[in-house]
């Protein structure tokens, strides 16, 4: 089991024609909104036990190569009235970076390309973990669906395998709102001698009832500098 701690994260309104206060505060900057996401992560070896089978064998076919296994934990939390909306649909973006321009890691692979199920519902979801107190403990439980089934709409797609800049999105529908965790993952490969860093983007839509659509972002991770992949390396 993989234990992560969550984080109360601020999401910032993007700029808008209109505000939430009306015509006597067109020029007030909107408060961010707080309460309704929280985020972790983690940095495992590539051959952790709650990696894919594939990844595994990846890593086992290329033994020269340099992995790290990036973690990720996006917590939707319901309305409450100080923090009105419904999330309508949500973006988490990785940018992998060194400092020379021209190096840069890849997420070789990335976990879900598609899911349709939340990962709390049980089996052929892809993991399971329980949340108390901030804290998520996170193990494997990786079984494939009933056959037979009709094909269900996706709630989390990711996008990006092989590249510097993956990211995933998330969606509500109208079984499923977007509410609760959201564990998506990356086998990173490293730039080798370099650090290796991680920057972490969120966007998210918000619907208000009397409002209509709100758009929100902010900068994820540790520091503002973003998640070291690498810390011997960032510290030498």
């Amino acid at each position: 089991m993989t234990e992560i701690q969550l984080h109360d994260v601020a999401l910032e309104p993007e700029r808008t024609l209109g505000s939430p206060g009306g015509p006597k505060k067109r020029t007030r900057r909107p408060e961010p909104l707080r309460g309704r996401l929280t985020f972790g992560w983690d940095l495992l070896p590539a051959d952790h036990g709650s990696a894919p089978a594939d990844w595994h064998a990846h890593v086992r076919s290329t033994p020269d190569r340099d992995y790290r296994h990036l973690l990720l934990v996006c917590s939707f939390r319901p309305e409450t009235p100080e923090a009105p909306g419904t999330f309508r649909h949500a973006s988490l973006a990785l940018s992998l970076s060194t400092p020379d321009p021209s190096a840069r890691p890849v997420a070789r692979l990335i976990d879900p390309g598609e899911r349709t199920r939340p990962t709390a519902a049980g089996p052929g979801t892809g993991l399971s973990f329980t949340v108390s107190t901030g804290v998520v403990d996170l193990g494997v439980e990786r079984q494939q669906p009933e056959p037979g089934l009709a094909r269900e709409e996706w709630i989390v797609r990711g996008h990006g395998a092989s590249q510097p800049d993956p990211q995933w999105e998330f969606r509500g529908l109208r079984r499923l709102p977007l509410v609760g965790d959201h564990p998506v993952a990356a086998l990173v490969e490293l730039v080798p001698g370099r650090p290796n860093t991680a920057d972490v983007l969120v966007a998210a839509e918000l619907e208000h009832r009397s409002w209509g659509i709100r758009r929100y972002r902010a900068r994820l991770g540790p520091t503002v500098h973003g998640i070291p992949l690498n810390p011997r390396e960032a510290g030498a």
